[in-house]
């Protein structure tokens, strides 16, 4: 089956990170028109015998096919009395597989089909739109397009296009979703078909490309179902979003590992991760094992130069769509401002990002003075993710973290003053049954006491082979709380927050693969959310 580049995209981003019916999945694609699914529709032969003016049709659909084919076509009747479809099926499916036969362009050269590469910046056509070469001169070609990307129509239409916009559509890329030459033949003829009696068929035609389209998504592993609801697969649709990142994150000579260390946030196609520090330089809290294995190391300015424009090279194309960068690993905020701030001068230099992020833990945000976090916000630091886990000194010192509340309501103040934004993370569970009470009023009085733009409640989840798990299992008077005492004490958060302006999230594996939650919502938590969340946690 074929399914557009462009159109598989918009699919992809829409089940990214999604918890769905397959009901609400359905209406979004059929109200969007999954176009290149249309040829598939098993009626298009019922639609045109049904027609009062076939001949009209007929006239619109020869020059659709010739524009597609690239060759006139002869000796047919468009002004036959009885007309069908089956005498028009079997006259022009021929012709078309034919000519397709003789297609054997692999260079820029008149006569060969080409498409608009994914990076293009036309002003004339979108990416992945389709046409054949008519006139060639030096860098530039005039292409006659017969396939536009993102517009349902059968008009044909020439414009220039720099050489370096185009990619020769070969045989091979064009049965890709196809068996063979036939059954390619028989798909453009039912998309010209289909186009020239757009303005006659009925909603059946979006209804049944839209249920195509969720099958396909399952088939091939975008989707799974769980229960009643559709949730997208993120190990399999990052990959075909942004192949070049997936490629270049798994390269080892470029990244120290192949999944990184980032927020959920941050694995998108739109984002761009770098590596300026290995592992964590602290990597003591017992709940953590993301570092175990990894020697904390901060690349050099040199090192990470080189590292940047490597990368740079290896996402090839995707590089014109990145929006964000993100700095990792473990706490990149602790390097030295001055390296800190040339290697944001630099990548921010190759790739004009939007924002910049990265990770900071308490003692590096208190340790950089107040000029030095203006700095860093003048070269492009716009938000640091922050672990706070919790508010309870007890549970800090539990777990390890090296900070107090007070540090964290000092490290939040520092930031608002820099104007740099916090996404702050919060364990519900930490510290369990034993400290669950004082868990609740610490980061209650914490959250009151500092100023974040989001929130996001990440049940604890430790590895088997962590200092946590080995000391809960050893204390008598204590115990990990279940999936429902958890889901108790984030009510118990949401009841004692006052409403704020704050962007607060609970997600499940849809967002976050190791999160345990098994609560989700994502809201500014107002006063009419924060009822509505009670009511949601209480039910």
């Amino acid at each position: 089956m074929f399914v557009s580049r462009d159109e598989l995209a918009w699919m992809l981003r829409r089940i990214y990170g999604q918890r769905i019916s397959r009901d609400t999945l359905l209406r979004k694609f059929q109200s969007h028109g999954m176009t290149s699914l249309f040829p598939y529709y098993p009626g298009t032969d019922v639609l045109f015998d049904r027609l009062d003016d076939k001949t009209g049709v007929v006239k619109k659909l020869l020059p659709a096919l010739e524009a597609r084919i690239n060759n006139n076509i002869d000796g047919f009747d468009s002004v036959a009395e009885k007309i069908s479809y089956r005498d028009v099926a079997h006259h022009l499916l021929p012709i078309i597989e034919g000519s397709l036969r003789l297609e054997d362009s692999s260079v820029l050269a008149e006569g060969a089909r080409v498409s608009l590469r994914p990076d293009s910046r036309s002003i004339h056509a979108k990416p992945g739109s389709e046409g054949f070469i008519t006139e060639k001169s030096e860098g530039m070609s005039r292409v006659r397009f017969y396939a536009m990307t993102g517009r349902y129509g059968v008009d044909v239409f020439s414009a220039d296009i720099p050489d370096d916009d185009l990619q020769v559509l070969t045989m091979a890329s064009l049965l890709e979703g196809h068996q063979d030459l036939a059954s390619l033949a028989e798909y453009l003829f039912h998309d010209a078909m289909l186009r020239s009696m757009r303005a006659s068929f009925d909603a059946s035609v979006y209804a049944f490309a839209a249920d195509l389209a969720v099958q396909y998504l399952l088939d091939n592993g975008f989707l799974k179902r769980d229960g009643a609801e559709l949730v997208g697969v993120l190990d399999r649709i990052f990959p075909a979003l942004a192949p070049g990142f997936d490629q270049t994150y798994r390269n080892p000579g470029l990244f120290s590992s192949p999944t990184l260390s980032s927020p959920p946030s941050e694995r998108k196609a739109h984002v761009l991760t770098l590596e300026l520090t290995t592992g964590c330089d602290y990597n003591k809290c017992t709940f953590c094992s993301e570092y175990t294995h990894l020697t904390a190391e901060t690349k050099s300015f040199a090192a990470f130069r080189e590292h940047v424009d490597r990368v740079a090279e290896s996402i090839g194309a995707e590089k014109s769509g990145i929006q964000r960068l993100f700095i990792g690993s473990g706490n990149s905020l602790g390097v030295d401002t001055e390296r800190l701030l040339k290697c944001l001068h630099y990548a921010r230099d190759v790739f004009d990002p939007q924002k910049i992020t990265l990770y900071g833990r308490t003692a590096s945000i208190l340790e950089k003075s107040a000029d030095e976090l203006k700095r860093l916000r003048e070269a492009g630091l716009t938000l640091v993710y922050w672990g706070l886990e919790s508010g309870s000194d007890a549970v800090l010192n539990y777990i390890c973290k090296g900070c107090t509340r007070a540090d964290m309501i000092a490290a939040a103040k520092k930031l608002a003053g820099a104007g740099i934004e916090v996404s702050a993370m919060l364990m519900p569970g930490v510290g369990g049954v034993k400290y669950s009470e004082q868990h609740v009023a610490g980061t209650l009085e914490l959250l009151h006491s500092i100023d974040i733009k989001y929130l996001t409640l990440l049940a604890i989840n430790p590895a088997e082979s962590c200092e946590y798990e080995s000391r809960m299992r050893s204390e008598t008077d204590n115990r990990h709380l279940t999936p429902d005492e958890v889901n108790a004490q984030v009510y118990k958060l949401l009841e004692g927050l006052e409403p704020s302006s704050v962007q607060i999230g609970m997600f499940t594996e849809e967002i976050d693969q190791a999160s345990s939650n098994t609560k989700r919502f994502n809201c500014q938590f107002t006063a009419a959310n924060k009822e509505f969340l009670l009511r949601e946690f209480w039910n």
